[in-house]
């Protein structure tokens, strides 16, 4: 597996400044620069990305929580296979929290909540073909509903499968008619929200969760 690490290094490794360790390795794993089922050696990511050891074992465990690394008790790392069961296995957890976090906006949501996704949702008509700004203005909009949660954890097991997400979202990126799908959706929440029906909204909610996950696993067929 050192003789893989080391030929990606070679043929793949390209100068990324404006990106930290942690999002430099994630770029690697979701585009197969760090194959999948590789052994990650911390000397040899080292020198790989020209830090010292503390750093590529804190982005280790950062890759480690958000599922892109697995650790082992032995403290080996090894390289997720980011396949279709992980997909599913995601936003099957997703449909699950997501109607679960929206519940509780519609009871809190106020005026200047709806009023900030609006604004969000009029930039993402307006973005065009950037795919990292589309994920980060989603990203923003469901944000302004779910922040005020009280379960922290679901929100956090949230936040780790939405990276999983958005890496793989850069290498298989979202379709035209897949955008027209969910500004609708989007707007079809607010709407929901706004009309203060909590069915309503968990419903369309995971409906959009559903739809993200089918068009996802049909990019990822049409790359192989």
């Amino acid at each position: 597996m050192s003789e893989v690490l080391a030929s990606s290094e070679r043929k793949t490794f390209r100068p990324r400044p404006r990106m930290g360790l942690a999002e430099l390795m994630r770029d690697d794993i979701v585009s197969g620069a760090l194959p999948a089922g590789s052994l990650l050696k911390t000397i040899e990511l080292s020198k790989r990305y020209g830090v010292s050891t503390n750093p590529v074992r804190e982005a280790l465990h950062q890759l480690s929580g958000e599922g892109f690394v697995v650790l082992s008790r032995n403290r080996s790392a090894q390289v997720r296979s980011l396949d279709e069961t992980f997909v599913r296995n995601i936003f099957d957890i997703r449909t699950l929290i997501e109607p679960y976090l929206i519940r509780v906006f519609v009871e809190q949501a106020r005026k200047d909540d709806l009023d900030r996704a609006r604004a969000v949702q009029k930039q993402l008509e307006a973005s065009h073909g950037d795919q990292i700004e589309w994920d980060s203005l989603d990203e923003e909009f469901h944000g302004i509903m779910y922040k005020r949660h009280f379960n922290d954890e679901a929100r956090a097991i949230r936040q780790r499968h939405g990276e999983v997400v958005r890496a793989l979202a850069r290498r298989y990126p979202i379709s035209p008619a897949r955008r027209v799908a969910v500004l609708k959706d989007h707007w079809d929440i607010i709407d929901a929200v706004e009309a203060h029906d909590a069915d309503l909204a968990a419903t369309i909610v995971e409906r959009h969760a559903r739809g993200a996950e089918r068009h996802l696993l049909l990019r990822m067929r049409e790359a192989l």
